[in-house]
Formats: C-alpha cells, sequence, structure tokens
C-alpha cells in the first residue's frame, strides 16, 4: 500500500512538471503536427495529398531496330511516367532534346529532366550492351525527383535482369547446339520482364512503394494516402524517441533525491527501502502510461492517424512502456551523479534515438539501403519500438507484431534485472 502512495505522488509531481509536458507531450505532437500541415493538413478538402505536380521533361532518344527489334524499352518508360495515377504529381512534357531539358531544369521551369539514351532497348538484349537512363533534377527539390529517380531505378532493374536472363539462356541454348537469334532474345526479355512484373507488384501491393509506403492490410484496406503516411511514420518515430527520455528523466528522480539526501531521510523511516524504491520505478512505468496513452489518442483525433486493432495496439502500447521505462532505470543504475545526465540524455540517448529511426529516414531517400537500415536500427532499443508501430501501421498481423513485442519485453526485462541488481547493491 506504501508503495502505490509513494508511486502516485511521484506520477502527480511529474505530470505536474513542464519539462515533462514539454518533451513528453508537446514536441512529439508539433514536430508531427509540422509534417501535417506541410503536406496539406486542416486545410486539405478532403482529396488527400495536395502539393504542385513536379513538372518533368523526357527525352526519349531510344530507338528500335537491330537486335532490339520491335522492344520499345524508352517508351515504356515515358508511358509509366504519364501513367494516370502519377497525373497528380508529375507533369510530364516530351522535351525536343537532350540539352534544352536540362537547360530548362536550370531556369526551374522543370523540376527534373529524364534523359533516355538511344540504344537503350537494344542494351536489354545485346550481351555487352549498356546504357544509361540520366534523372538531371533541381537540387531544391525532393519529392518529385525521388519519384522520378524510383520509378526509372525500377525500370531499369527490370531491364538489366532481362539482359542477364537472355545472355544466361544464350548461354545454356549454346551448350545444346541451338542458334540464338534476335527474336530468342526478345522472347526470354519479355518473359523475364513479365515475371518481374507480377513479383514486384505481389511484393508491393500493385502500388508505387514511394507513392504508397505501405501495402494493403489483409483484411483489404485501401493504403493510406501519401500525407497521413507520411504523418503516422513521423509520429511513431516521435513517440519512440521521446518516450525514452521521459523514461530515463523520470528515474533520475531518484539521483536527485540521494544527491539531495531525501532517500536517506526516507529509509530512517518505518517504510522498507523496497517499497520506497518500488514507488519510484512504479511511477516511472505509470508515467509512460500515461504519456503512451495521451500520444496515441492525440495523433488519432488530431490527424486521423489508425493505429491498428485495438488489442494489438494495447500490446505494442505494453511493449513500448516496459522497455523505455527499463531502459531508462538501466541508465540511472549507471549514472553516479545528475551531472552525468547531461552526457546521457544530451549525447547516448539522441544517437540512439537517431540510429532506431534509421529506417524512417530511409523512407524518404531513394538510394538508401533499407534492408540494412531496418537492421542497423535492432541494435538499439529505440529501434524496436520503431518496428513494433510501423508494422502496425503497415497493417501487420499479431504474428508480424507479437515477435517484435516480445523482444521489446524480454529486452526490457533484462534491462531492469540489472537496474534492480544495482539499486538494491547501491541502496542496501
Amino acid at each position: 500500500m506504501k508503495m502505490l502512495t509513494i508511486a502516485g505522488k511521484d506520477l502527480l509531481r511529474l505530470v505536474r512538471s513542464p519539462s515533462f509536458l514539454t518533451f513528453g507531450f508537446v514536441i512529439p505532437i508539433l514536430a508531427s503536427g509540422l509534417f501535417y500541415f506541410a503536406f496539406g493538413g486542416l486545410a486539405s478538402t478532403g482529396q488527400g495529398f495536395s502539393v504542385a505536380a513536379t513538372r518533368v521533361q523526357v527525352v526519349n532518344l531510344d530507338e528500335p531496330g537491330g537486335r532490339a527489334g520491335d522492344m520499345l524499352a524508352g517508351e515504356i518508360l515515358v508511358e509509366v511516367l504519364r501513367s494516370p495515377s502519377l497525373a497528380d504529381l508529375l507533369d510530364v512534357t516530351i522535351a525536343a532534346d537532350a540539352p534544352d531539358a536540362r537547360a530548362a531544369v536550370d531556369r526551374q521551369e522543370a523540376g527534373v529532366a529524364v534523359i533516355i539514351p538511344a540504344g537503350l532497348s537494344a542494351s536489354i538484349v545485346e550481351p555487352e550492351g549498356k546504357a544509361t537512363v540520366e534523372v538531371y533534377s533541381d537540387p531544391t527539390l525532393t519529392l518529385g525527383p525521388g519519384i522520378v529517380q524510383t520509378i526509372v531505378r525500377s525500370l531499369t532493374d527490370y531491364y538489366a535482369g532481362a539482359r542477364i536472363a537472355g545472355s544466361v539462356a544464350a548461354g545454356q541454348l549454346a551448350g545444346r547446339g541451338v542458334a540464338v537469334d534476335a527474336a530468342i532474345a526478345q522472347a526470354v526479355a519479355r518473359q523475364y520482364a513479365g515475371w518481374a512484373e507480377a513479383l514486384g507488384r505481389s511484393q508491393q501491393g500493385g502500388t508505387n512503394p514511394l507513392l504508397h509506403a505501405r501495402a494493403p492490410s489483409a483484411a483489404g484496406q485501401p493504403p493510406s494516402d501519401l500525407r497521413k503516411t507520411i504523418v503516422s511514420t513521423i509520429m511513431a518515430g516521435m513517440m519512440a524517441f521521446y518516450v525514452f527520455f521521459s523514461g530515463a528523466s523520470s528515474a533520475q528522480a531518484l539521483l536527485q533525491e540521494e544527491e539531495g539526501g531525501t532517500l536517506a531521510r526516507i529509509f530512517t523511516t518505518p517504510t522498507p527501502v523496497r517499497d520506497v524504491l518500488g514507488g519510484r520505478i512504479l511511477a516511472t512505468y505509470a508515467m509512460l502510461v500515461v504519456q503512451v496513452a495521451v500520444l496515441l489518442v492525440a495523433s488519432a483525433l488530431l490527424f486521423g492517424i489508425h493505429w491498428g486493432p485495438p488489442l494489438l495496439i494495447v500490446v505494442a502500447a505494453l511493449g513500448t512502456i516496459v522497455l523505455a521505462a527499463s531502459f531508462g532505470l538501466f541508465l540511472t543504475s549507471l549514472m553516479r551523479t545528475t551531472r552525468q545526465g547531461g552526457l546521457i540524455f544530451g549525447g547516448l540517448l539522441t544517437l540512439l534515438g537517431m540510429v532506431g529511426m534509421i529506417s524512417i529516414f530511409g523512407m524518404a531517400t531513394p538510394d538508401a539501403p533499407r534492408a540494412a537500415m531496418s537492421i542497423a536500427s535492432l541494435f538499439t532499443p529505440h529501434g524496436w519500438v520503431v518496428r513494433g508501430w510501423l508494422q502496425l501501421l503497415d497493417g501487420g498481423r499479431a504474428s508480424d507484431v507479437l515477435p517484435t513485442v516480445a523482444a521489446m519485453i524480454v529486452l526490457g526485462a533484462l534491462f531492469f534485472g540489472i537496474a534492480l541488481l544495482r539499486f538494491r547493491k547501491r541502496f542496501a
């Protein structure tokens, strides 16, 4: 009973703290709100993501003929860029030649110039063929060039794969005494392109990975519009980032009371040491319950974020609270004085938080090795929290989310066990 009384008083003191209110609630919501308004926000008319289309000039120098036959790789790229699904984001026009297209970008009359080289189609069927599609963009722009680069890279990857498939097939057929002509090379390339397109659609849910970062859920729900995708992802990162600060800041109250002599005086009372420490520790966990609950509800009401099934939200929140609070207690158990708090909070926690969110940063970088980033983030406790919430936002099932939450709880138990041993030894 005394433990609960101590925890209640500590929790009341913490939630009244201006520092906690600012870093626990205001900054995460404000940071996400900035992205919300930047991408249409409340000023939207209900039509989803609203931003001026990026002007794109395309120069198609590719020509069929020779071994390429009637293959039109350049024309396919042009058609993809001019597809109706991209009309709100890309305003594509055909330019006369490459110098004119680059000059238009330099004069900011266009945001991106795509130069399709002569011989692109031929390079697909010729074993030693090489061709490079140039994307010349305005360095002040990010979204439009990113979309164009992703589309160009996806198609050129297909083309490169088709050329490799053709070379392998030619070698196999030649080894069996079969002559490989242009028609066979084209057939192999087309079959590979069809297989690659089907594979890409099955993996990405039939959507462009940059335009729709999340595939439809198992229940058949359509992917969120780009604005909500960005805001929900940022909100998940902000929550993961600041919940660890709150956990460590709350746990640091033990050091402050130790330095101020408060703990020593309390330990002289009939209240058992375990009740005093247990109350302080329980207050840390309770504070994070309040923080996570408020952030989830506020983000859902203000930004329309759908976090997922209620039961999985509760489970992910539990894992987040256990890991963040335990890690905060663990760090506090390592510190001898509050002076070390500045280095821990300003340096170590910030570094771990940035590494933990590296998978989020990679979503906005077309050239980023996203798989490697996701793995690297898991070397931090923040990364596991980010992973869990992103899985929920991706429409993940229990089989996807529960292993991640289990890892959070195991790590949390490990950090808590170490902290508890150190505190018992320290305050014995």
